[in-house]
């Protein structure tokens, strides 16, 4: 399983959540969460179909695949209550 973020840094969804990723990042270590930008990562926008609502939170499953996606701006326990779900 592979967790991947997108944001931008024009995105002011993403600009909040940026904390909170981080401290997700800090407290959940398991969920290792790749992150990568709208502007500058343009190959795996286009691989996972991202169009311009952001953020974007997706599950992959072992052959890249997604298995669910969370977009726009989510509280803390929203997107702990996404990753558990998995």
């Amino acid at each position: 399983m592979r967790i991947i973020r997108i944001n931008a840094v024009w995105c002011p969804g993403c600009l909040v959540q940026k904390p909170i990723y981080k401290e997700i990042e800090k407290n959940y270590p398991q969920y290792n969460i790749e992150s990568y930008d709208y502007d500058m990562d343009e190959d795996i926008i286009e691989k996972y179909n991202v169009g311009d609502k952001l953020p974007v939170l997706m599950i992959l499953d072992e052959n890249d695949k997604e298995v669910k996606r969370l977009v726009g701006e989510k509280t803390k326990e929203e997107i702990l209550k996404f990753l558990g779900e998995v």
